[in-house]
């Protein structure tokens, strides 16, 4: 009974641990940003590809000219991101489709794109940064909670935890 007891533990951390991955999986999808230029000639389009504190976060910038919805290439423009009213990064004269930066800690983060075109217009859309569960830490309480019931059920092999005393 004890080894059976032990592999069902066993299955169910394997479980949670493969549930934790599949979070951290689903955590990387994309999340659309979208804002309109100060003047309305152009709408930004951000596809932001998250990513853990400490490691490099993609945004793919598109424009799109509003009246038609169709794409505008070969755009130049200036990007920044802010924490508060402190500028993190400043990259001017882009043309590049895709930026990357590393947040250093969660927060509430601004990114301002601005001189859309030579043109002076700017947009500024504001993201939300949050630390990811670490699935270490899961495993770890599981396994510490494995590690006590087998002490308990050793300490107590003479008597089930599920019995009532008898008389």
């Amino acid at each position: 009974m004890h080894n059976v007891i032990l592999a069902f533990v066993l299955l169910l951390l394997a479980s949670l641990l493969l549930a934790c991955n599949n979070q951290a999986a689903a955590a990387k999808e994309q999340i659309v940003l979208e804002a309109a230029s100060d003047q309305g000639t152009f709408t930004v389009e951000i596809m932001w590809t998250p990513d853990d504190i400490g490691s490099a976060n993609a945004f793919d910038i598109r424009f799109i000219e509003p009246e038609t919805g169709e794409e505008i290439e070969d755009m130049t423009y200036d990007i920044s991101i802010y924490k508060g009213g402190d500028r993190e990064v400043l990259r001017s004269d882009q043309t590049a489709t895709r930026q990357e930066f590393t947040f250093d800690e969660p927060g509430s983060y601004t990114i301002m794109i601005d001189d859309i075109d030579g043109l002076g217009e700017w947009v500024e859309i504001p993201i939300q940064v949050t630390p990811e569960f670490p699935a270490g830490v899961l495993a770890l309480i599981v396994a510490f909670g494995i590690v006590v019931a087998v002490i308990a059920r050793r300490n107590n092999n003479s008597k089930n935890l599920f019995s009532q005393p008898t008389n």
